[in-house]
């Protein structure tokens, strides 16, 4: 009897224990479903805020390609770009102008660019060919105002040049042609402005030259200013300041008159260190109106 009550207590204890170990495990499987629900609720938590973050990235790049493809339309697809350049841009096909110029840095004064070259009757394409687009521009020598029974004097500055490694030289008036602007009343423009109201009835042209016949660099139109005399009624070229794209002189001038004589003697003695001034000094001491008076 009491070997059957020991065996029913141990029956009683190991269904008990068997019982707990159900509830147990079902109450782990519970947890453990709940777990696994809350890690598949995080993970889809996860999954849309990284979607969102996408999404943004995707919009936001977008944006920015379309702003940069905005400023480089408005830039002419330059690589760098300071300003607007707005001067003429050289592409001939007889001269050997193949494909679509490559524009690398650009600014109101000039534009560097990439051509392809392919010279007439070569196979050959230079494809590293730089070339730089500038605003054509002026040189005037200008006479000035003739006293009676004296030698012919002509206007000239004394300065020196950010290039001429400190040097000091003679220069003669050089300016920017403005976009739409003719050369000659480039001309008179800039000896009313550089000359202190000087008017001069006469502008004998010299010439239109290449700066540079293999890299551009615009062109230069070349005069002789004569039968000048002083105007306190400066005339207006209607160009508003903030539009030119020529610049006041910041390196100091000192504005001198010389005498024919000695206008020669500079010429011969290379006193003129640019050869744009050179040659237009050159150009001017050739023509009838100064051989005239020699």
């Amino acid at each position: 009897m009491a070997m059957l009550r020991s065996r029913g207590q141990h029956q009683t204890q190991s269904g008990g224990h068997s019982l707990n170990k159900s509830y147990q495990a079902l109450f782990e499987s519970r947890r453990s479903g709940s777990d696994m629900t809350s890690q598949r609720n995080i993970f889809a938590f996860l999954s849309m805020a990284l979607f969102v973050a996408l999404l943004l990235v995707i919009h936001s790049h977008s944006s920015n390609c379309d702003k940069s493809a905005s400023a480089m339309r408005k830039s002419s697809s330059c690589e760098i770009t300071f300003s607007e350049y707005k001067g003429h841009q050289y592409y001939n096909k007889e001269s050997g102008s193949v494909g679509t110029p490559k524009c690398l840095v650009e600014s109101k004064w000039m534009k560097l660019s990439q051509h392809n070259v392919k010279f007439p009757g070569s196979n050959t394409v230079f494809d590293d060919w730089l070339w730089i687009d500038y605003h054509d521009r002026i040189n005037v020598l200008v006479e000035d105002q003739r006293v009676s029974g004296e030698e012919r004097k002509f206007l000239v500055f004394e300065q020196s040049k950010y290039a001429l490694e400190g040097r000091q030289s003679l220069a003669i008036i050089g300016g920017v042609i403005e976009p739409g602007e003719e050369a000659e009343n480039a001309a008179r423009r800039e000896v009313a402005e550089e000359m202190n109201g000087l008017q001069c009835a006469n502008f004998h042209f010299l010439g239109r030259y290449r700066t540079d016949v293999n890299r551009g660099m615009g062109w230069v139109n070349s005069f002789l200013a004569t039968n000048c005399s002083r105007d306190q009624k400066a005339k207006s070229f209607g160009i508003d300041e903030k539009d030119e794209v020529g610049a006041p002189d910041t390196e100091r001038q000192d504005l001198t008159s010389i005498t024919l004589s000695r206008l020669k003697e500079a010429s011969r003695n290379g006193e003129f260190l640019e050869v744009q001034w050179t040659a237009t000094v050159a150009l001017a001491l050739m023509h009838p109106e100064i051989e005239a008076a020699q």
